[in-house]
Parts: C-alpha cells; structure tokens; sequence
C-alpha cells in the first residue's frame, strides 16, 4: 500500500521548512530567515506516533524571487497540492492573518475537504488567542502549533492522518528503509546540468532549472521507478571554492551536498564537456573515493563538445590524467537537454551497486596476495621485514579487505595503492572504490608495540577528503598599521 502525502504549503517564512524538518526528525531542509530559501518540492517518510506518510515541503506561495522564479517555484507548488491527500496550509500566527493568507486561502478552497488550517509560531500559551481571527478564512478550525518549540506535534498528527487508514504505521507490510531502491547523489559544480539531468531522468520538470548557478539548494529527493529497477535521484546544490562561498545559505547548501554523497549508494560525478576539469571536480572526485562510494563519471552537454571535434577516447584518457584517483570510473556522455544517453547512466549506476555488494572467498584472496607479494614486497621500515600473514574480505559496501601483519606501524603509506591495483585487475571489484586495512597480527615471538591496531596506509593528501570545512568565528587579521582597507589617513 503507496504511503499518502501531506503537502505543507503558505507564504514565505511562516515556518513550512521548520515543520518539515521537526516532523522528519532530521535537518533536512535548509532553515534561514531569508524568505524563499525553499525553490524546489522537498520529500522525506515521516514514521512517528503510529502514524507514516510522505510530507513535501514547497516554496512560499507570492514570494518575489531575486533570480525571478516565481513562476517555477509556483508550479512546484501546484504540483504538491494537486497531488497531495492532505494539505497543510500554514499561517504566522505572530505576523497574524494578512492579505497573502487571504489570497492562498482563495486557491486552497477547491480543495476544503483536504485542508487542515494550521497557525505557527505560538511558542507559549499566552500567544494563543492569536489564532481566532483565522477562522474567517472559512477553511474550518485552525489549530495552534510551534514547530520550533515542538508543541502541539502530536494534536496536529492526529488531524492530519486521522481519516488516512494508510497512513497507520501498522498498516505498512514493509518498512520504508528496505524498499530496495538505489540511492543515486548527482553531485558537480554549479551549472554543469544536474538539475536538467534529473529531469531527463524522470521525463517531467521535477526540479527547478535556470541559467543562474545556485538555482538549487536543498538536496532534493525524486523517487524514480523504471523497467530498470527503483531508484531515488538526490539533486545538490553545485559546489565550488570554499574562499567563494559567501552567504550562509551556500554553506548550507554545501553542507547538505556532503551529507547527500555520504548518503548515496551511487554517485553521478556530472561534468560540463565544455569546461576544464577544476579545482572543485577533482575535490569531489576524492570525497567520493575516500568515501568509498561508486561513481560514474557523467559528461553532460557532450553534444557541444562533439560538434568542436571532441573524441570520446581522447576525452576519456584526457579525463583519467586529470582525475587519476578514479581511473577505475566508467565514463558516460550524455545531453540532458536532449535527452541522449541519458538512461546509460542508470544503467551504469545499477551495474556498480551491484558490483559493489559482490565477495571473494578467503582462499582466492590469499592466492592474490602471495602473487602481490612476490611481485613487489612492502619497503622495509622496521628492524626486520613486514610479513602480510594472510587477508580476508571484511564486508562490502564498500569492499573491505582486511591485512594481518607483523606491525602495522611498518607498513609504507603507499603499499595499500598497490594492492588495491592489484586485487582490481584480478577481482570482480574493476569500477568500485575498494577499502584496505592493515591490521597487527598477535604473536609470543614480538612485542605489541604498534601505537595503532589497525590502519589504512594511505599518505595524507589521500586521506584529506573534506568537501566542506566548517566557518571560522574568528574576526579577520587586520592590515599592519590600522583598519583592513584604511588609507594613509586612517593611519593618522
């Protein structure tokens, strides 16, 4: 039985983002005092006192826009409402009932039957008087909440989901977390067509796309099903120098990015054809291998860069030199204007989740082993040799394989990139990131001394994999002499 959707919709900063959140129980939605920071239809499962449903959050209905997406924002919303069992209509209560309120509640009232009139902001009791003048919106009683404070949660549940028999917890035979959809995070720069590539996928204007970079903000969650099999497409905000990110809302936006990548099964690594591969392309590339996450490396707008005498064998190898840390990725060109190619790129995605989940018997990983061993053995660093024991797959997701030595303190930082190259020739793991520990072996003929128990080898720079670092409250260093930015005669 389909979960039912409860759509939260009103004007800008009434607290639709706040409730969206309180309700999922997580941050998922950006929350700031901007009024239009929510662009884009926002979907999570929430599972709380007995009740399950799928709330959306929406963009305030009237908001002016500084990139002029009204239009669109307002599409996203009818969307949600049309397709919504319950909505939501929420008003500030602090703000009381103004012109804005009167003209939603105009739109809503086709839809009466599914409204529950709901009035935020009423932190403490006093402040509830402050709901009687909405009542002559003529949506039926209007109930008073805090979605900050999280009062009055449990009465408005009960409203929302009382006439929904599916929306009963028990009434679901299968729990959300194993619907046995593939995760897919579409991560990249600003402008280099993730949006539009989400669309392309789902074959409808899901989120929002423009030519201004930072159209999206929030990680926005699609459910997809194809003859292929079910995924959910997580479109980011795009990304760039951590020294140009300004505002507060880029920072959370980047935050969110991070947490969308950590969260994926898949990535989709989108590049511009037409671009350089920067700074930023090479710093996501690194997190996602860090991270342990398959990703396959999609190049958008490759009509253009065909059309200027583009190769693809060319431009693979061109790429493999620029990104040398995922050598292993499958290359994938698309045009998500046009649609071309497009669904390659599910299909890779589901090709490498399942490559991803494969295991390797511990006597063939031995086997492996020796031959890398007489091949080329770890440098010597201690008084005597390194030994590699023996090793055994771990877990997977991503393959893991862990190594018993003499002293993990003796193993060279750039052994474990050998042996990843080594085992990804002769595995079924050839485009998955693959995981290696090194662990110390217990034995009467040497002492414990390792300062730790189990490490990867890896060098610094390959472990430094943070895409976002959090802001400094320190106040700048000022300019010798005076104030940053005085003249001579602010030196005086």
């Amino acid at each position: 039985m389909p979960l039912p959707t409860v759509a939260i919709v009103g004007r800008p900063n009434v607290g639709k983002s706040s409730l969206f959140n309180r309700l999922v129980g997580e941050p998922i939605a950006i929350v700031d005092p901007t009024p239009g920071v929510t662009r884009d239809r926002l979907l999570h499962t929430v599972d709380r006192d007995g009740w399950r449903f799928t709330v959306v959050d929406t963009g305030g209905i009237g908001i002016v826009d500084e990139a002029k997406l009204e239009a669109d924002v307002y599409r996203q919303v009818e969307r949600a409402i049309n397709a919504a069992d319950k909505i939501i209509f929420l008003c500030d209560g602090r703000d009381g009932l103004t012109h804005q309120d009167r003209k939603i509640a105009e739109t809503l009232r086709p839809h009466k039957d599914r409204i529950v009139l709901t009035v935020n902001k009423l932190d403490h009791d006093g402040l509830e008087a402050e709901i009687y003048p909405f009542m002559t919106l003529g949506l039926g009683e209007p109930m008073g909440i805090s979605a900050s404070q999280a009062r009055g949660l449990h009465d408005l549940l009960e409203r929302v989901c009382g006439d929904l028999p599916s929306a009963k917890a028990d009434a679901i035979i299968d729990p959300p977390e194993a619907d046995g959809r593939i995760r897919i995070c579409l991560a990249g720069r600003r402008n280099v067509g993730k949006s539009s590539l989400t669309n392309a996928l789902c074959g409808e204007e899901r989120v929002i796309v423009a030519d201004l970079p930072g159209t999206t903000r929030d990680a926005v969650d699609v459910p997809l099903d194809t003859p292929q099999g079910q995924f959910v497409l997580i479109d980011t905000a795009g990304l760039r120098k951590k020294n140009q990110i300004e505002q507060d809302l880029e920072f959370y936006a980047a935050c969110r990015t991070e947490r969308a990548i950590k969260r994926a099964d898949v990535v989709l690594l989108v590049l511009d054809a037409g671009d350089e591969v920067g700074m930023v392309d090479k710093k996501i590339a690194h997190f996602c291998e860090v991270e342990g996450k398959p990703t396959v490396i999609v190049i958008n707008k490759w009509d253009i860069a065909e059309k200027g005498g583009a190769k693809r064998a060319e431009y693979t190898e061109w790429l493999k030199d620029r990104l040398p840390g995922l050598r292993y990725a499958p290359v994938t060109f698309t045009c998500a204007l046009t649609g071309y190619n497009v669904a390659d790129a599910l299909r890779l995605a589901t090709e490498l989740h399942a490559e991803n989940h494969a295991r390797v018997s511990t006597s063939e990983l031995n086997e492996i082993i020796e031959a890398a061993m007489q091949r080329r053995r770890p440098r010597r660093l201690g008084p005597v040799a390194t030994k590699i024991y023996y090793g055994t797959q771990a877990e997977s997701l991503p393959p893991t394989f862990v190594f018993f030595v003499n002293r993990t303190d003796w193993i060279e930082a750039g052994y474990s990139r050998y042996l990843e190259n080594f085992l990804r020739d002769r595995l079924a793991f050839k485009r998955v990131p693959i995981k290696i520990l090194f662990k110390a072996r217990e034995s009467v003929f040497h002492d414990q001394l390792d300062q730790r128990r189990v490490v990867q080898a890896r060098t610094k720079s390959e472990r430094r994999a943070n895409l976002i670092v959090p802001k400094s409250n320190k106040p700048r260093r000022q300019a010798k002499g005076g104030v940053k930015g005085a003249g001579k005669r602010g030196k005086k």
